[in-house]
């Protein structure tokens, strides 16, 4: 007990003074940011400011390549859901010519060629607009 009350003591006699002004703060903080900085820290955390924004940008895009995609579909969708239904309303069932009775007996295998070649053309066109 009686060391304590000499050390607290020692301690308040000789004590460092600190002037009651900001000019010390402002002189500590200078002096501060004057010393140098770890090159391990300064770099680790560079690099993981860029892995995630890579990380952003790749789900970005990956959101947007599903997107394009689902979008190839509906449209491709319609396009051949149009074909079908203008190929089955301008065909008659009846007819009296052999090139048209050649189509209304095959005219599934037309439009289903048809269609197969726009969903092919705007794949193509949709996969030549991504890589490049």
């Amino acid at each position: 007990m009686e060391t304590e009350k000499d050390i607290r003591k020692f301690m308040q006699d000789n004590k460092i003074s600190v002037p009651q002004d900001d000019a010390f703060i402002e002189e500590l903080v200078r002096q501060i940011n004057l010393l140098p900085t770890p090159a391990s820290l300064s770099e680790a955390d560079t690099i993981q400011d860029n892995l995630r924004i890579l990380q952003t940008i790749r789900m970005t895009i990956k959101k947007r390549r599903r997107m394009q995609a689902l979008l190839l579909v509906l449209t491709d969708i319609a396009i051949c859901a149009a074909i079908f239904l203008i190929g089955h309303i301008l065909l008659p069932v009846t007819t009296s010519s052999s090139a048209l009775q050649f189509l209304h007996t095959w005219h599934y295998l037309l439009l289903g060629l048809i269609s197969l070649s726009v969903v092919i053309a705007s794949s193509l066109n949709a996969w030549h607009s991504s890589v490049l």
